[in-house]
């Protein structure tokens, strides 16, 4: 991976950035209601951000002001930014191949307890391909945490979880397919993903604000009230059914969480470093990666269009990413994006140099301790709104603008 021509920063902003920050903290129901927000454009090099809110909810000293330089937790958006970023290099690199087996990589996903995926196909046939893709057969999600906090152990446990049904058949997303795959990188790569995405990818694209957690707790916002979301999840089996219940753990967090990742899996079984959730960064960071995934300069073409493209078994997902078509300032722009549950969300166009990033800490000041629930997940601000809301205020025009960037 080359090193991009650098990002210019001048003093004009895009008509709509600081305004779409601020319509982020008006989303919901009150209650449900955002505690801060960054939004950041990059159109042809030039960097636009702004926040908004806090980045931390407290009392006095507590209380810390959202920043464009706050570390997010990117959550899933980790998929793309992490894991998706390592795959295409690996793959330029020709050290990585799409239509190998999995096991040729990482034994232990063919071995025993493996077993055969339902209808018969047996799952050693599972190819990274299917990994990147969601069509690999592995379920959604499991708490791993609920049988170890043992990094390696719990690698071995989600590449030995059985397929819920046969790989290559339907596109499912899934946290374990990516868990998985970022046992293969680290396989191929001889590195801990995090060590693996410093050397290949941020230090490449001089990036010291991007890292796995934990970050220091001074410059992130938090990223959720407790872990009361997966507690809810595992006590009901809402929405992914679970053999396990919640005193099988017993490092619950009920207290906000900051600088560390609000994902379980990531924070409790992963050590923090996992191919599904954990990096943080800044948005003005996030830009910058997210651009040089599609800039023929740093990535081969033939690579780009390979992850980009449709895939045969959902049209709106290509290798790594969401696709989708949004109206952005009246037009419409063919876009490769990837949510986050902690309420990140990265658009790429792939018809013009233009990125988006926003994000809005929906999990903080509005979902509560285990003790006391606050706002349910089905009632909160959904990533789908907070995408529409940074869209739908943007403007490609430039002004003059003097201050930060």
């Amino acid at each position: 991976m080359t090193t991009p021509p650098a990002a210019r920063r001048a003093g004009q902003e895009l008509r709509g950035v600081e305004e779409a920050a601020r319509s982020l903290l008006d989303l919901g129901r009150p209650g449900a209601q955002p505690a801060g927000a960054v939004v950041g454009v990059l159109l042809d090099g030039v960097e636009s951000v702004a926040a908004e809110g806090l980045a931390v909810l407290g009392d006095g000293r507590a209380q810390r002001p959202m920043t464009v330089d706050t570390l997010i937790d990117l959550a899933s958006v980790t998929k793309v930014a992490s894991t998706t970023a390592l795959t295409m290099r690996l793959v330029a690199d020709d050290v990585l191949r799409l239509d190998e087996p999995v096991a040729t990589y990482l034994p232990t996903f063919a071995g025993i307890g493996s077993g055969v995926g339902v209808g018969g196909r047996h799952r050693a046939a599972v190819t990274v391909r299917d990994l990147v893709q969601h069509t690999s057969g592995l379920p959604p999600w499991l708490p791993l945490y609920c049988r170890t906090t043992d990094r390696g152990e719990a690698l071995a446990i989600a590449a030995q979880t059985p397929l819920a049904r046969d790989p290559g058949t339907a596109c499912t997303y899934s946290d374990l397919g990516m868990i998985v795959l970022g046992a293969v990188l680290e396989a191929v790569t001889g590195l801990r993903q995090d060590a693996a995405l410093a050397r290949l990818v941020l230090e490449p694209l001089g990036l010291g604000h991007t890292a796995y957690g934990p970050v220091p707790a001074d410059q992130a916002a938090a990223s959720a009230d407790s872990d009361v979301v997966e507690h809810t999840m595992v006590a009901t089996g809402d929405p992914y059914p679970t053999p396990h219940q919640v005193h099988d753990f017993d490092g619950w967090r009920d207290a906000p969480v900051v600088g560390a990742a609000n994902d379980g899996n990531a924070a409790h079984a992963l050590a923090g470093v996992a191919g599904h959730a954990g990096l943080f960064a800044t948005i003005p960071d996030l830009l910058t990666l997210a651009r040089s995934l599609v800039d023929p300069e740093v990535v081969p073409e033939g690579v780009i269009r390979e992850f980009t493209r449709p895939q045969r078994l959902a049209s709106d997902r290509s290798l790594g990413f969401a696709l989708m078509t949004a109206t952005v300032a009246g037009e419409r722009v063919p876009l490769a994006v990837h949510v986050g549950f902690t309420g990140t969300w990265l658009g790429v166009a792939l018809d013009r140099d233009l990125v988006v990033a926003a994000a809005a800490t929906r999990l903080h000041g509005t979902t509560g301790s285990i003790r006391r629930p606050g706002t349910s997940r089905d009632h909160l601000v959904t990533t789908t709104e907070i995408a529409a809301t940074a869209l739908d205020h943007l403007d490609l025009a430039r002004q003059e603008r003097t201050g930060a960037r």
